[in-house]
């Protein structure tokens, strides 16, 4: 065969091989699926809940993103397994966010901090609690760092406050027969642990309850970033008379979804961008505000998330563009390579 028929179809080869790869990134890029693993907490828990209406709306809103539920224990376990890899995404709360590798996508909901006060203590301030004994509801063990965080800045100290966990059911006898002074619970400012402790002081107390205010809220959320200073509305929790009465000034913890830091700013960001846009479909996701994105915030935000919320999040097109540029420059340089293997050959062939 003439040599310049063999190079003609070589260069052929080359451009068929160049082509076949350009057109399965471009296959990949439109009609691959995308799974992401999601911790969600035990199986029957409101984080799992969540997630699973979450996962039958994105199905239909974005058919390419599949989301994966992978129960966890609780929150913490949750982190432990977003930083070991096993999953992608995580809803974890503030204050048991203990590694760089997560970063924000979006805050689902607050939980607040409630002190509630049955009629018959003499409690005002935060202060009388010392020497008292405090009824807390079951739950994650960062419950009582919170309240060790609070009473460490009132300089109560810890064994001035004897500690008794009840179960749901034990709250309402607990307060009749005046065997706690106060209940301390963490819960959303409406359906969920906090309203049901005062639903339960409410009837055991004939409705007469107090919600204590946490005065140095403000104070206390700067000396500890990963707690805010948040107001519970008047009336928060439905009961009758009304609870409470006033608007009350707490201290407040943010259950976020957060990514693994690795996470492609392009999918973060749609990731950010579906839940925002399910928020008129999906009652659940009804509380979900945006992070705060400024740089050096307490809790980092995943720069693909921080992009949609200041409306710089790219385009699936910008996206494509950017991989065809670079997959041009490679062709390019494989190009000029084979160009340059090819002159090297003529000039040892004409040498023989």
């Amino acid at each position: 065969m003439p040599k310049n028929r063999r190079q003609v179809r070589l260069v052929i080869i080359a451009c068929l091989l160049a082509l076949i790869g350009l057109g399965a990134v471009v296959a990949w890029f439109f009609f691959a699926h995308l799974t992401l693993r999601v911790a969600t907490g035990p199986m029957g828990s409101d984080g799992q809940k969540f997630f699973a209406a979450f996962v039958r709306t994105v199905v239909d809103a974005h058919p390419r993103v599949r989301l994966k539920i992978v129960p966890t224990a609780d929150k913490e376990a949750s982190e432990k397994a977003l930083v070991a890899g096993e999953v992608d995404l995580a809803g974890v709360r503030s204050d048991m966010l203990t590694s760089t590798a997560a970063q924000t996508i979006a805050i689902l909901r607050r939980d607040v901090v409630g002190l509630v006060i049955p009629p018959h203590a003499s409690i005002e301030k935060i202060r009388d609690l010392t020497g008292k004994t405090l009824g807390l509801v079951q739950g994650p063990a960062g419950d009582e760092r919170i309240l060790d965080q609070i009473l460490a800045y009132y300089q109560i100290p810890a064994q001035t406050l004897q500690r008794v966990v009840l179960a749901p059911g034990e709250i309402g006898p607990a307060i009749r027969q005046k065997r706690v002074a106060a209940m301390f619970a963490l819960g959303p400012a409406g359906p969920g642990p906090l309203a049901d402790v005062v639903t339960a002081m409410a009837k055991a107390g004939k409705g007469g309850l107090n919600i204590l205010e946490i005065e140095a809220a403000e104070a206390i959320a700067q000396r500890f970033p990963i707690l805010e200073s948040v107001d519970i509305p008047a009336g928060a929790f439905g009961t009758a008379p009304l609870r409470p009465e006033d608007s009350v000034t707490t201290l407040s913890v943010t259950v976020r979804l957060v990514a693994r830091a690795s996470m492609s700013n392009y999918v973060a960001g749609e990731v950010a961008r579906l839940l925002f846009a399910t928020k008129a479909t999906l009652p659940q996701v009804g509380s979900i505000e945006a992070p705060d994105t400024t740089v050096g915030a307490a809790l980092p935000i995943h720069p693909g998330a921080a992009a949609y919320y200041n409306g710089d999040q790219p385009s699936l097109l910008e996206q494509f563009e950017d991989y065809f540029y670079l997959g041009a420059i490679l062709v390019s340089l494989i190009g000029s390579g084979f160009a340059w293997m090819m002159s090297a050959w003529r000039d040892a062939l004409s040498q023989d």
